[in-house]
């Protein structure tokens, strides 16, 4: 599933594309992908510009100038790719297309449908049922040690299940919590209350180090994701732990290998000799 700097990197990739430009027609080639597509997107949209775009979580928002936002979700294996307006040009999977001015459209391609497209009044999307339970951005100031402590004082919760709960902090897929506890040298099993303030201050420096390293390398390529342009991300290939089950820890002083174990239902790398 795209996260947090997959979905940041598509942002980035179709802003400079359709930025300022005007809506010029909405076409579904599915009734449903995670939600029904509403038959009222067409006149809530059509006819008005893009003024900004930006990413809430998982969540691409497009703000047009009628108060209206666009809200799309890539779900478990979704695409945007952002080309030429071409009646032939429908790629395969492409489940909606949006065209712009100037002869550019946005496909979004996704073969499981589990992704989604809603248009909501831009002054009621944090009051939605999409947005209202999320936590705050991981990059963002209120994500710090004195928020992560008050949520960690109470539970005797494994800390790798606390920074992968959206409900708590938001964009911190499977891949990124392993590859940050593995930077911080924490173990994924350490139950979150007997975290020091030093510890979790140094496990959120580490999940924004790893953020930023993922969003500058494009992403992680891992399944179905690619950039706008269709290029794969490069993190992948700078992962320590996730995915590396049986190897020997990069670390230079550890010869250790990588276990993997299930935590949540969720497969889980770590180094047992480095991370306490």
């Amino acid at each position: 599933m795209p996260e947090l700097p997959e979905v940041q990197t598509v942002v980035d990739g179709i802003k400079p594309n359709i930025l300022r430009r005007k809506v010029i027609n909405f076409k579904a080639y599915t009734n449903k992908l995670r939600y029904p597509i509403s038959r009222s997107i067409s006149e809530k949209i059509v006819g008005n510009y893009v003024k900004n775009i930006y990413r809430r979580a998982k969540y691409i928002i497009l703000d047009l100038n009628n108060s209206q936002s666009i809200v799309v979700h890539l779900g478990m294996s979704g695409r945007i790719i952002v080309l030429k307006a071409d009646k032939d040009k429908k790629l395969k999977h492409t489940q909606f297309i949006i065209q712009f001015s100037k002869d550019i459209e946005l496909q979004y391609i996704d073969p499981r449908k589990f992704g989604l497209i809603k248009v909501i009044p831009s002054n009621l999307l944090q009051e939605s049922k999409l947005f209202v339970h999320l936590g705050p951005e991981p990059l963002s100031r209120l994500f710090n040690k004195s928020y992560l402590k008050k949520i960690c004082n109470n539970k005797n919760t494994p800390i790798k299940s606390i920074i992968m709960n959206q409900k708590y902090v938001v964009g911190i897929g499977n891949i990124y919590a392993s590859e940050s506890l593995f930077l911080a040298k924490i173990t994924p099993i350490k139950v979150c209350n007997k975290l020091t303030i030093k510890e979790l201050s140094l496990l959120i420096t580490s999940i924004r180090k790893v953020l930023r390293k993922s969003i500058q390398s494009g992403g992680s390529s891992i399944s179905d994701y690619a950039m706008v342009n269709g290029k794969l991300g490069n993190y992948q290939n700078e992962l320590e732990v996730y995915g590396r089950e049986g190897s020997i820890c990069r670390e230079k002083s550890c010869q250790s290998k990588i276990l993997r174990i299930v935590i949540a239902q969720r497969s889980t790398f770590y180094c047992p000799v480095c991370q306490k």
